[in-house]
């Protein structure tokens, strides 16, 4: 059983490192986020966590829509990556309301963007693990993920 889950966890991380790094050629709207976090572990209770992803967020000028993508280093589960869509609420100040997937390990998640200040925003997110729905392994068994984080803009226009 252990050689199954370490099998699927490099499998899946090969994934996401594949699916997202084509999306950060491009310096524009790109950010460094850290993060810290509490998760629930089915049969451990809570546990800490903690991120430093890299990011970029696509817009258009006359949308008020948005697509952000992370990839990056993280406590426990080493390496993660998020996709989201979502709404500005107000574009000039860059706060926005996004929903998306976290791929590994695998949540469902929604998340406040603040208002942009000179350096970058904060932000709040909050997620569902795949092991609300009996997907134990591609979760890491969590059950949800509460985090807080601070995003520093690299090549901002």
């Amino acid at each position: 059983m252990a050689y199954f889950y370490t099998n699927n966890v490099n499998v899946m991380n090969k994934l996401v490192l594949l699916f997202l790094f084509p999306f950060f050629l491009n310096a524009q709207n790109l950010y460094v986020e850290s993060n810290i976090g509490v998760a629930s572990i089915d049969g451990l209770g809570v546990f800490p966590g903690a991120s430093v992803l890299f990011g970029k967020r696509f817009e258009k000028s006359e949308s008020q829509f948005l697509l952000d993508m992370e990839i990056g280093l993280a406590f426990p589960s080493i390496v993660t990556a998020k996709l989201g869509g979502g709404i500005f609420i107000n574009k000039e100040k860059k706060s926005a309301v996004v929903f998306g997937v976290r791929p590994w390990p695998f949540h469902l998640y929604s998340q406040i963007n603040f208002n942009e200040g000179k350096r970058g925003q904060w932000i709040f997110s909050v997620e569902a693990g795949g092991a609300l729905v009996d997907m134990y392994e591609i979760s890491l068994e969590s059950l949800f993920i509460a985090n807080f984080g601070y995003r520093w803009n690299i090549g901002k226009k």
